[in-house]
């Protein structure tokens, strides 16, 4: 492995770490700070490159965070696949280890239930930021972000699963391209 390959493998295990250890909300909330990490502050890949690993790790079986393997694998490859996913998931799942058994300890002080209900809202905010990321980063025409708007409505307010609207959203994308509303690409 060269020089410059050793060091994004390294400066990836400490991205992933860091993230993962000051944020809240799961996985899905960490993903604008990835986008802004990978795509805007390093340019190792482009966002719509981003978006598209993002959307095969959702459709994946398995954990929804094995974006951060296929982010790992593009920039340093096996090395980098394998930084990234022990820098998210070593420190974060010692900390939740630890935090784990404090709670266990601290389940009757009168401040935890008010700190939970307080980290909510936070929770919800940084979930939508990263649907807008990722729909910024994967729409390019107004189709897009009507497919967009449609599915976000359509799963809120039907509760089925998202893979109905990944399916219109082929569906539709192969009628606009045979009709001439936008082109593949």
């Amino acid at each position: 492995m060269d020089e410059a390959a050793e060091s994004h493998v390294l400066e990836l295990a400490l991205i992933f770490s860091t993230v993962a250890l000051l944020s809240m909300g799961g996985a899905n909330a960490l993903v604008p700070e990835f986008h802004r990490q990978i795509v805007g502050l390093r340019g190792w890949m482009s966002g719509s490159e981003f978006a598209h690993m993002l959307a095969l790790a959702q459709i994946a079986p398995g954990p929804n965070m094995l974006v951060v393997s296929l982010i790992g694998f593009k920039v340093g490859g096996v090395a980098g696949l394998l930084a990234s996913t022990l820098g998210l998931v070593a420190p974060t799942g010692t900390l939740a280890f630890f935090a784990g058994r404090a709670l266990t300890k601290l389940q009757k002080a009168w401040w935890l239930g008010p700190v939970k209900a307080g980290l909510a809202p936070v929770v919800v905010g940084l979930m939508l930021a990263s649907g807008t990321v990722i729909a910024r980063a994967a729409n390019h025409e107004w189709t897009g972000y009507i497919l967009t708007a449609a599915t976000a409505v359509f799963i809120y307010f039907t509760r089925r699963n998202p893979l109905w609207a990944i399916l219109a959203g082929a569906a539709a994308g192969v009628i606009g391209a045979r009709m001439g509303i936008y082109t593949v690409g």
